[in-house]
């Protein structure tokens, strides 16, 4: 398998032709080769573009100028966004190569977990029974040992609506959502933001298992307030610091003295 990942190659970004650069001139590329480099958290204080970042490494936004450009695993073609994008290109990467795990669920109310957790395999086209097959091997791939350990509880929660779930239960739902289909990259905006330090472990531990089966075929890019924890969950040591328009490579060193200089600036 070759190398792969994305390069931002002169990026500029804002809202509205009238309103500020929110991003300016960025240039980054990220090389994936090996499980250790598949997770990049993206950090900075608030309101610095983080999110519009993820939004435009996932296809949910175009650059105002330059170019995002991504290469996947075991696929020969390059897709480039520039201030366009293909219709049939977003499409294929949606529904193919990118995954989406946001703070606000992305689960319907109107339907039962295993049935929101199958969604995504009715819009590539597979019939609903193997989608229903899938998804209820998926939802057990992310559920704790206590969870399903008896078929009666794990049934109870296949058949519950997101709104009868725990908050941690219904965000792993939502990750079980995500991968269901197999992306090469996971997106994910504050996946834990609502969550307790309890929770929040557990949900980690999902998306590095997850990381890990995918053997350097799957990235996780993600938005993180939570400093050094992430870090420390995913056993990482590197990071992307959005601030000033600009985005920088740093390291856990950088950031602990980031946060000491700047106490009580949320990063």
């Amino acid at each position: 398998m070759t190398n792969w990942g994305f390069t931002l190659n002169n990026v500029t970004a804002s809202w509205s032709k009238n309103s500020k650069n929110i991003l300016e001139g960025v240039n980054f590329t990220f090389d994936i080769h090996n499980v250790s480099t598949a997770a990049l958290p993206l950090m900075g204080p608030s309101g610095q573009g983080k999110s519009t970042l993820l939004y435009l490494l996932a296809a949910l936004k175009l650059p105002s100028a330059g170019t995002v450009t991504w290469h996947f695993p075991d696929d020969p073609n390059t897709y480039v966004f520039g201030q366009s994008l293909h219709t049939k290109d977003i499409v294929q990467l949606r529904r193919h190569r990118f995954g989406f795990a946001f703070q606000s669920s992305t689960l319907s109310k109107h339907l039962t977990v295993i049935e929101n957790i199958a969604y995504p395999l009715l819009l590539q086209g597979q019939k609903w029974e193997q989608a229903l097959k899938v998804a209820k091997t998926t939802f057990k791939d992310v559920l704790l040992p206590s969870e399903k350990k008896e078929e009666k509880n794990l049934m109870e929660l296949m058949e519950s609506f997101p709104s009868q779930l725990s908050g941690g239960q219904r965000q792993r739902a939502a990750l079980a959502q995500a991968f269901i289909h197999n992306p090469s990259v996971l997106f994910a905006d504050e996946p834990t933001g609502q969550l307790d330090v309890k929770t929040r472990r557990q949900v980690m531990g999902v998306l590095k298992q997850w990381l890990e089966k995918g053997q350097g075929k799957r990235c996780l890019i993600w938005v993180t307030h939570h400093n050094m924890g992430d870090l420390n969950l995913m056993e990482l040591n590197d990071l992307l610091f959005i601030e000033d328009k600009k985005c920088e490579s740093r390291d856990r060193t950088w950031l602990e003295n980031w946060i000491e200089d700047n106490e009580g600036v949320q990063a």
